[in-house]
């Protein structure tokens, strides 16, 4: 697929139009993943036309161009890094057993696990291949700690299941470890090939796991009061899942609704009217305002960590993208 298709394209109009340089990125995963042989090359195609943010490739050619005009090298570990964030959805979905993402079926839903789970390797190993360049080597190491932030970041949600002795500190560190860390080693990477100082770098590393907090709440806050036409997928569902999360630890904190709410928990399962009951006492005890207030608070933090950062219109855009994911839909 060249350029000008693409910028053509219904699905990458919304973010070309605004973001020119992420088109090279998008010309890119098309161009690689046409290369897989028979079932994965089927599987990959169609969850690239599922769409997606492409927030990771955005941070990581962002975060270069506040240092130095865009190059081949930035190009390419945004690429690498929405190939493991692809793989990380899929390998998710397998793991929560879900059927639709983005208001469409899933890779598992289609496929089957088995196809699902070795089409989220195949994704992987494209990924690692790219940054195993010489030139890429250096960023390779942010990127292998996102990977193993994010498998213990399933592993200690798979273990505090409906569980109501969770701490915030314990809560955002799985945050961090499931979205933060893969956001902050995207702008390590543009950063660092873009040959920004140690404490340049390091100020974009804080500010990519602040926009991980706030995006991951936010997230929390729409699984439990968004709709599922936005969400492209069932309201709750993490709820559902016995997935704990900052608007429930604040609602746990809530002498009214505390007890409560941890009697619900130790049944370890919720059906659609608990669900609602809790959606209530949520507005209720202003649970969610509280949690929508910390996120913003993740948003002023990440904000101020960009005041390091020369200025430019590229920094501009950074700023831009963190207001942005206080006003999220889906």
């Amino acid at each position: 697929m060249s350029i000008q298709q693409l910028y053509n394209s219904p699905k990458a109009t919304l973010d070309a139009l605004r973001f020119p340089e992420l088109l090279f990125v998008e010309d890119q995963l098309h161009e690689l993943l046409k290369k897989a042989d028979g079932l994965i090359q089927k599987a990959c195609v169609t969850l690239l036309k599922s769409g997606g943010k492409r927030v990771r490739p955005f941070l990581t050619l962002y975060s270069g161009m506040c240092f130095s005009p865009l190059n081949p090298l930035m190009i390419k570990a945004s690429v690498a890094a929405e190939m493991i964030h692809m793989a990380s959805l899929i390998h998710d979905d397998v793991i929560d057993e879900s059927a639709t993402r983005r208001g469409k079926p899933t890779m598992n839903s289609i496929y089957g696990d088995h196809a699902a789970i070795l089409t989220g390797d195949y994704l992987f190993a494209e990924a690692f291949n790219i940054l195993s360049t010489e030139q890429l080597l250096k960023t390779m190491r942010y990127f292998i700690e996102a990977i193993q932030a994010m498998c213990a970041g399933e592993v200690n949600q798979a273990e505090a299941q409906f569980s109501d002795t969770i701490e915030k500190e314990q809560y955002f560190k799985r945050i961090a470890q499931k979205t933060g860390i893969l956001l902050a080693a995207c702008c390590q990477s543009g950063a660092l090939l873009a040959d920004a100082g140690t404490e340049e770098i390091e100020a974009l590393r804080e500010f990519g796991l602040n926009i991980g907090y706030a995006y991951q709440i936010t997230d929390d806050i729409l699984d439990l009061s968004g709709s599922s036409e936005s969400l492209g997928k069932p309201v709750g569902s993490d709820l559902l899942n016995g997935n704990i999360t900052l608007p429930l630890l604040y609602l746990m904190d809530n002498p009214v609704y505390g007890d409560w709410l941890r009697e619900i928990l130790s049944s370890h399962k919720i059906n659609r009217q608990g669900l609602q009951s809790i959606y209530e006492a949520l507005i209720s005890s202003r649970s969610l305002e509280q949690a929508y207030l910390t996120a913003t608070q993740c948003i002023d933090k990440a904000k101020n960590c960009l005041g390091k950062i020369p200025a430019s219109p590229y920094r501009t855009a950074l700023i831009n993208l963190s207001d942005s994911i206080l006003l999220r839909s889906s």
